[in-house]
């Protein structure tokens, strides 16, 4: 009877113990469950982190890595040779234009597309003393190259230069700040009033 007693005591701590160990386990289970879906649900989110670092440094680098159109123009001949004060020069011979930007009824060039553009713009002065013109490159309202050409007795060209960056839709054009009577040459075959431009890049 003792021995009976004895051997269901053992019995029964030994289901205590198998017990115990079971619920051990689960509980192990159960906090290595919540490690692994803490751990999936941390790497979710560095996993998106970087995914928008990654979006970000793509659309900064989108405009420079995409290719660009060709952009250049060249008009010459002024439509007066008496431009007024404050007045755009404008250029009616087009002698070629990629993007068909340049207008040449109204002197202005449209900007096709974002980047940095080269203008240059040369006038040639008309046969006569003391012929003059004071002129400007103005790229979206703002004087970005001024030039004076003058000579007291003969004819004579210079040309002003401008580097600009532009975004889409902003206009370019000459402008005449001064000048004299009569002051420019036209539709002479060795001495040109030109305007051109170019997309840089």
């Amino acid at each position: 009877m003792i021995r009976t007693e004895i051997l269901v005591e053992e019995v029964m701590s030994d289901i205590k113990q198998l017990k115990q160990q079971t619920n051990d386990a689960v509980t192990s289970v159960e906090r290595m469950k919540t490690e692994l879906r803490e751990s999936i649900q941390r790497m979710h989110a560095e996993n998106a982190l970087k995914i928008e670092e990654y979006n970000n440094t793509i659309m900064k680098w989108k405009d420079r890595l995409e290719i660009k159109p060709d952009v250049v123009f060249l008009a010459k001949d002024p439509t007066t040779q008496s431009p007024s004060r404050g007045s755009t020069i404008i250029f009616g011979t087009t002698m070629y234009d990629v993007s068909q930007s340049y207008d040449n009824s109204s002197g202005t060039f449209t900007v096709p597309v974002a980047g940095v553009y080269a203008f240059t713009a040369q006038m040639c002065l008309n046969i006569g003393k003391n012929r003059f013109i004071h002129y400007a490159i103005v790229a979206n309202g703002k004087e970005v190259s001024k030039s004076l050409t003058h000579h007291k007795d003969t004819r004579f060209c210079n040309t002003a230069q401008a580097f600009v960056a532009l975004d889409k839709g902003q206009t370019v054009h000459v402008s005449a700040l001064s000048t004299s009577a009569v002051p420019l040459r036209v539709n002479h075959a060795n001495e040109w009033c030109t305007f051109s431009g170019i997309l840089i890049r």
